[in-house]
């Protein structure tokens, strides 16, 4: 395959997963941004040699069954919407506790924590299904 037949299949398979995805979260307002937000954060941190089509394959076949059934697939969707909506700079500068307690700091501590782990459990969940999921 030359560079150029590469470069055409990356860019497809960034529109069908956008396609999939904007029809699995049903266009709802704040999903699609932050489902755009992470296929370009994903496709400019990945370099072109780790494009998988298998992968994408996968995903496109996970996508497609949450569009379908409000099941499993669906729920693993939102949710991972969920957290990375959580998971942005601007929120995790918002601190509601009072620094003046001295929690602001533990706070952030125990956030960068639970996204670690989060994110070691959609690593594993990845391996598991042959997808690639972010």
């Amino acid at each position: 395959m030359s560079a150029s037949q590469a470069d055409r299949a990356v860019v497809h398979a960034y529109r069908h997963l956008y396609r999939q995805g904007l029809k699995a979260i049903h266009y709802s307002t704040p999903a699609r941004y932050l489902l755009l937000q992470t296929l370009r954060k994903a496709y400019r941190s990945s370099p072109a040699e780790e494009f998988n089509a298998t992968k994408i394959n996968n995903t496109l076949r996970f996508l497609e069954q949450a569009t379908e059934v409000a099941g499993m697939e669906h729920r693993i969707l939102k949710n991972l919407l969920m957290a990375r909506y959580w998971e942005q700079d601007h929120l995790a500068r918002e601190v509601r506790v009072p620094r003046s307690l001295g929690l602001g700091q533990s706070e952030n501590q125990l956030r960068t924590a639970a996204f670690n782990h989060y994110n070691l459990t959609l690593d594993r969940l990845n391996e598991s299904l042959g997808t690639c999921l972010k």
